[in-house]
């Protein structure tokens, strides 16, 4: 099952609740893949959640990590909104845009939070 956040992360909590809910789909012996695209690589990125009112971010992502699930960032989405490879958090793979493609034709379940 691939979930795929694709909005700002800043001054919003919908990415957050995005990837809580990517926590929840595992109580159910779900293998979940957190995909970020577009604007939501910015949740790859280390920032602070109280300047930017979005929530805490790391939880789920450490959670997500503890439990051996994926979150994978598209490349291409980090190039274009200037942000450098090497400072992505701890346990987020960079993917480039045909490899995502691949990995989702070959989800089982794909849909866009």
């Amino acid at each position: 099952m691939v979930v795929v956040l694709r909005e700002s992360p800043l001054n919003s909590i919908r990415n957050t609740e995005g990837l809580r809910h990517c926590v929840g789909l595992t109580l159910d012996d779900n293998h979940v893949t957190a995909l970020l695209v577009d604007a939501a690589v910015w949740l790859a990125h280390p920032m602070s959640p109280a300047l930017v009112e979005a929530g805490d971010v790391k939880k789920p992502l450490d959670m997500l990590a503890l439990l051996k699930m994926r979150v994978i960032v598209e490349k291409e989405s980090l190039e274009l909104w200037g942000l450098q490879q090497g400072v992505v958090v701890k346990g987020v793979e960079i993917m480039t845009r045909d490899a995502v493609s691949e990995l989702l034709a070959a989800a089982d379940i794909a849909y866009a939070f």
